[in-house]
């Protein structure tokens, strides 16, 4: 073997263990990746675990520490996405739309005389027909015999109402379409006493 041929076979050989030194180290080095990985991913899954579990746990103690009336329903397992203060919103802005676009009710402005008693009956009998249709007439008497308080500040004067805010007997006088405007109604009894009625106006709707 000649000296040019030796050198060669000399180079070859360390190319060679170089190239398998390489190869070792590269194999070592993706073996530690895959088994470090192998290590990390379990804890990782613990980790994210155990993130999810105590936002939960944060998430239910929040929930807790509001005032029940704040708090999602829940009936049995079942949870609704609301709380009873939504449902008592809800309620109100359905009274209140519901008063604002229902059709319009009837309406009347009127007085009153109230007189209790025995003859209660008989003394606003007798008064009905004195007054006849003079409604200052009206107005001194409920001021001078009237146990209502309107009655002394006012002529007896309730104001303006519309059905079912007065008592039955007195609601049905007034907007009876019997009962006459600009004249005395009565004597109608109540559970106050006995009234006279003057319906100044009224309009009824049907």
């Amino acid at each position: 073997t000649t000296p040019a041929a030796a050198a060669g076979t000399t180079a070859t050989a360390t190319a060679t263990a170089r190239k398998q030194s390489r190869d070792s180290t590269k194999t070592s080095t993706i073996n530690n990746i895959m088994f470090n990985r192998r290590r990390i991913t379990p804890f990782i899954l613990s980790a994210t675990c155990f993130a999810i579990a105590a936002a939960e746990t944060t998430k239910d103690a929040r929930a807790q520490s509001k005032p029940f009336y704040l708090r999602d329903i829940q009936i049995g397992d079942t949870t609704l996405p609301f709380s009873p203060m939504t449902v008592i919103i809800m309620l109100i802005s359905f009274v209140m739309l519901n008063g604002i676009f229902s059709s319009p009710k009837s309406s009347a402005t009127a007085s009153h005389i109230l007189v209790d008693g025995k003859d209660a009956q008989a003394k606003l009998e007798k008064l009905k027909k004195d007054i006849g249709s003079d409604f200052s007439k009206f107005q001194a008497a409920a001021a001078r015999l009237s146990k209502c308080p309107s009655g002394k500040k006012e002529g007896g004067r309730l104001g303006t109402f519309k059905p079912g805010m007065m008592v039955p007997p007195f609601d049905r006088a007034i907007f009876s379409k019997d009962s006459k405007i600009g004249e005395v109604i009565g004597p109608v009894q109540t559970d106050f006493g006995w009234h006279l009625i003057w319906i100044e106006e009224r309009n009824l709707v049907e």
